[in-house]
């Protein structure tokens, strides 16, 4: 992947009340498709300040300053191509209000979403038109057969919740393990972003993990790039679960790819104050087994859960 750095703009936005009514063009990426093309975007009648549940970093009128200053150096392109009018201030909290820092990093954020396709993903998940599409739609099924990976219902704050299971990797396939962890991302912010809300919580269990079930340190720590510089403000928290002794060698080894914000967001389970964490943020009727659940939830079924819109967890 390649870096970006700011370059100016002599276009401004002049106001952050007007929507534009227009639909974004899927940026295609795993491959490209000649029929994908960017749509005319006029900047200054995007709505930039969405409604938003999440907490302010900064006072109102910084961090409008600040998400207009990130605005002036996004070429209408790179601004057709966001997922969300937020976007912005994500980057502008994540970065703490250094404005420079956020354009580099949203930059490198849209233009991996293109080179990736993020959209292409989300439409051959959920709507394939195309033996392509067709195909893809196959290989995260696959890859979602044994449950290792699903949005299943929201903390008490209605934040979706991502299980993941290592111990029923079925593939170790590096890049469709990618592809799944993308459509699985994505899927999780669609079931939160319908609350209001933009940050996911996530449940990692590691009952019965053997070091054999290790990820293979390129996926780990493509895992890891993609969540921190891809998905910037987008985890509130990372619940790990039933995590035995020998995965302490293996957290040895991922520590040093965590920064300090998203180690923090961390929380091990095995410690009285991550039981209490677990007790006090999610409905035990409502969380699985491995988050100290009691509800006789549904076995996980990659039919149903396809076949299940979008926006909507399994289980809902």
């Amino acid at each position: 992947m390649t870096g970006f750095t700011a370059t100016g703009s002599d276009d401004t936005l002049q106001t952050h009340s007007e929507l534009l009514d227009t639909e974004k063009s899927p940026d295609t990426a795993v491959p490209k498709s000649n029929d994908d093309a960017t749509n005319d975007f006029d900047p200054q009648h995007r709505r930039w300040n969405t409604i938003s549940k999440e907490p302010r970093m900064f006072d109102q009128a910084k961090e409008e300053e600040g998400v207009r200053k990130i605005i002036e150096h996004l070429t209408p392109e790179e601004i057709s191509a966001m997922p969300d009018d937020n976007m912005p201030m994500r980057h502008f909290r994540a970065d703490k209000g250094n404005v420079e820092k956020a354009i580099k990093r949203i930059k490198y954020a849209i233009q991996w979403r293109q080179d990736f396709g993020v959209e292409k993903l989300v439409r051959a998940a959920t709507n394939p038109t195309s033996e392509e599409e067709r195909n893809i739609r196959s290989i995260l099924m696959h890859e979602s057969s044994p449950g290792k990976m699903y949005v299943r219902n929201h903390d008490k704050t209605k934040r979706a919740i991502l299980y993941m299971y290592p111990v029923r990797e079925n593939t170790n396939h590096h890049d469709h393990n990618i592809m799944y962890l993308v459509y699985s991302i994505e899927r999780a912010i669609a079931c939160t972003e319908k609350n209001g809300l933009e940050k996911i919580v996530i449940i990692m269990d590691f009952k019965d993990w053997k070091m054999k079930h290790a990820a293979p340190m390129s996926t780990t720590k493509k895992t890891i790039h993609i969540l921190q510089e891809c998905y910037v403000e987008r985890l509130e928290r990372a619940y790990i679960t039933n995590a035995p002794l020998i995965f302490r060698t293996f957290w040895n080894m991922v520590k040093p790819f965590l920064d300090p914000v998203t180690k923090a967001k961390i929380v091990f389970c095995s410690s009285k104050a991550g039981i209490n964490e677990l007790k006090n943020n999610f409905d035990e009727d409502k969380v699985e087994d491995c988050a100290l659940g009691t509800g006789n939830l549904k076995v996980f079924d990659v039919e149903e859960y396809f076949d299940t819109p979008f926006h909507m967890t399994f289980d809902e």
